[in-house]
């Protein structure tokens, strides 16, 4: 097999230009980010402070958080749909995982069924693995065996692994 150098100059030269716009196009997109990043925590900075939230909590929230803009999404949904407190809605979006998804099944609940107690709503949905299941539970469970909602939602968040065919040597206490 004979190999023409006319075929190799001219994937090296092929290479060079599309170098040249990685090399020019790079500082940019570094230059950009931190704007871009930046940017999200001042509006969720903002969205906190209009949602009635002291200053320090404010900064430090959306300081920590992983992704501001949800942080302050989730807080503000919150908000809007119960009658809890900001701070209380603010510390249960920070320490779930899912904020999205908390908020979502905070405002299924109150929007089909007739909460009282919005403060146990926003914790049993903040214990749940899955926040939108447990919504769906609560609602269906509810609405079908015609309980309340403290009961169906300590129904729905109880609900575990029992289990079963163990060896005999296993105690299961409860």
């Amino acid at each position: 097999m004979v190999h023409f150098l006319v075929s190799v100059t001219y994937r090296q030269c092929s290479g060079i230009p599309f170098a040249l716009i990685v090399g020019l196009a790079m500082p940019m997109v570094l230059v950009s980010a931190p704007g871009a990043i930046a940017n999200d925590f001042e509006a969720c900075t903002r969205s906190l402070l209009e949602a009635d939230i002291e200053a320090v909590a404010a900064a430090r929230a959306c300081g920590q958080a992983l992704h501001p803009a949800a942080l302050s999404r989730c807080t503000v949904d919150i908000i809007n749909v119960t009658d809890a407190l900001a701070e209380q809605a603010l510390l249960a979006c920070q320490s779930d995982r899912r904020p999205a998804e908390l908020a979502t099944c905070v405002s299924d609940i109150h929007q089909n069924l007739e909460v009282t107690n919005s403060t146990s709503v926003i914790n049993n949905c903040r214990r749940s693995l899955l926040p939108t299941r447990y919504a769906d539970c609560v609602i269906g469970v509810a609405q079908t065996a015609e309980l309340t909602i403290a009961d169906s939602m300590s129904s729905c968040i109880a609900a575990g692994y029992r289990p079963v065919d163990v060896a005999p040597t296993f105690i299961f206490s409860r």
